[in-house]
């Protein structure tokens, strides 16, 4: 432990990396809309192939203040999700120089891109080298393994590998590799509110997994709650051999009253426990004393963190707000992290990752999926201006991910599996200073969307992508302070992006950051 925490980097301030995965396949090509007059990547492409499921060609103009209600909402629609989902779009061409529309239930999104704090990411996927339709059709393709399965695409984008699926997570290398990079603090390098999932988890290394609102407890284990729960903390303690005083006096495990593990198993899971209970502490503790109130409010005038009523929304349907929460609980953690509630002497880097699910819209789409991107803009502009008014927006850069885009091919009532999608990068504060994120950009270039066109896997619309997931996740990681030496370890596909061509070339998203 002393040799691999002497080789952790030694940094002199404080950034973080929130990884937002919408899993189920996010349909990007309806969040962010193709406007221009091209044959191939342009709107009547993309209208021809999704049909009566296309976003209309409608500008619609962003509020300068908050948004209005019923008419005055840019995106109300009698009510209806459904209708504001298809009703027009919030156009980039004019503002940011790039032919995407913006869908126009994501008001905040808009303003991100036009504000310069947010970039997209053009038809970016889970690659193992760069592929073309034509190496497809002759079967020469290197395709990451089981291409269009949820569970193993997931995999291969939180292992950093299209090729292994059977690998620990990227982050948790990194993890690994920077043992006691927070002078030692418990709570590590990796938090999640998404779940145990593989992104997160080293080799010796694992994440705090967490829940949105409650901090993690013991049951009837709570320290200072009351004096049973003290009691029942010493025995705890007794039984997993560490020999102590309850603080109320009425119990004491010395040494002859303190469980003896003799068995190596026994003992990893008594060190397993006594650790979480110390965590536990540390977060009650640490939470108790750091309170948070923000004077910004959200879009609708309400306070930042809200969940909006459906009176709010416009829409007849409510939001489930779960991802909202978990980013509030994102920005108190940060917060914390960086002014060091946690007393640990010296708190540099934390990776979190967050989620959003229910993006597997094969039926009912134009129902479910306005409701997800609702949540998703309000959930990442709540955090950008949590962050800003904290003070940090230039130390948190913000990603999506997701399993896989969707097919440009209308099923009659929703998409399919597919490939290539866009994705969104977030962070700073709009002024592209030096070090931060430079938003407002388009990085990549605009598929070909015609049905059976160039870019198309087979003839559903399944879009081969052009950018590697292992290309953004490395440059992420490149701000983020990891050695270049240690690339090939998280990435070890990124050799075969170093030189093809401008869209794929291994450095060329080094534009992202000031």
């Amino acid at each position: 432990m002393r040799e691999a925490t002497a080789a952790a980097p030694a940094f002199g301030d404080y950034k973080a990396l929130v990884c937002v995965f919408l899993y189920g396949g996010n349909d990007s090509f309806n969040m962010l809309i193709p406007t221009g007059v091209d044959s191939r990547t342009g709107y009547a492409a993309y209208a021809a192939g999704r049909s009566e499921l296309s976003i209309a060609n409608n500008p619609l103009t962003l509020p300068s203040g908050n948004l209005g209600f019923g008419a005055a909402n840019p995106y109300y629609s009698n009510g209806l999700s459904g209708e504001a989902y298809l009703k027009g779009h919030y156009p980039l061409a004019e503002s940011n120089g790039f032919e995407l529309g913006v869908n126009g239930v994501m008001p905040e999104l808009a303003r991100l891109i036009q504000n310069n704090k947010a970039s997209v990411l053009a038809n970016i996927g889970n690659l193992v080298e760069p592929v073309s339709k034509s190496q497809i059709n002759d079967e020469s393709a290197n395709l990451p393994l089981f291409l269009f399965a949820h569970n193993h695409q997931q995999r291969a984008l939180q292992t950093g590998q299209g090729d292994n699926l059977d690998d620990i997570g990227w982050a948790g290398k990194i993890a690994d590799n920077w043992a006691g990079i927070n002078n030692g603090s418990p709570l590590g390098l990796n938090i999640s509110y998404a779940g145990n999932d593989r992104m997160l988890i080293g080799r010796d290394t694992s994440p705090i997994v967490a829940s949105s609102g409650d901090l993690p407890e013991i049951y009837d284990m709570k320290k200072g709650a009351y004096e049973s729960h003290d009691d029942r903390r010493a025995l705890f303690k007794a039984l997993a051999g560490v020999s102590n005083n309850s603080p109320t006096g009425y119990i004491s495990f010395d040494a002859s009253r303190t469980h003896q593990n003799t068995d190596p198993f026994e003992r990893l899971f008594s060190s397993a426990s006594t650790k979480s209970q110390n965590v536990f502490d540390l977060l009650s503790t640490a939470s108790s004393e750091h309170s948070l109130t923000y004077s910004s409010t959200d879009s609708y005038g309400n306070e930042l963190f809200s969940v909006p009523s459906a009176a709010d929304l416009g829409f007849s349907a409510v939001l489930k707000g779960s991802f909202i929460k978990q980013m509030e609980s994102v920005a108190k953690m940060i917060d914390m992290g960086v002014k060091d509630t946690f007393r640990s002497g010296s708190y540099n880097r934390q990776i979190f990752m967050v989620s959003l699910g229910s993006f597997d819209t094969h039926s009912d789409q134009a129902s479910q999926h306005p409701l997800l991107l609702r949540e998703l803009s309000l959930g990442i502009s709540k955090f950008q201006t949590a962050m800003e008014e904290l003070g940090h927006s230039k130390k948190v850069t913000s990603f999506t991910m997701s399993d896989f885009g969707r097919t440009l091919g209308n099923n009659g009532d929703g998409t399919d599996h597919a490939w290539g999608a866009h994705h969104l990068v977030m962070g700073g504060d709009g002024t592209a200073s030096a070090g931060a994120l430079k938003g407002g950009q388009m990085i990549g270039s605009l598929p070909d969307v015609r049905i059976e066109g160039d870019d198309d896997y087979s003839d559903k619309g399944r879009i081969i992508p052009t950018i590697a997931q292992d290309q953004l996740n490395a440059t992420l990681c490149r701000w983020f302070g990891v050695d270049d030496a240690l690339m090939p370890t998280l990435f070890p596909n990124l050799r075969n992006f170093e030189v093809v061509s401008e869209d794929v070339d291994s450095a060329y998203l080094e534009s992202l950051f000031g």
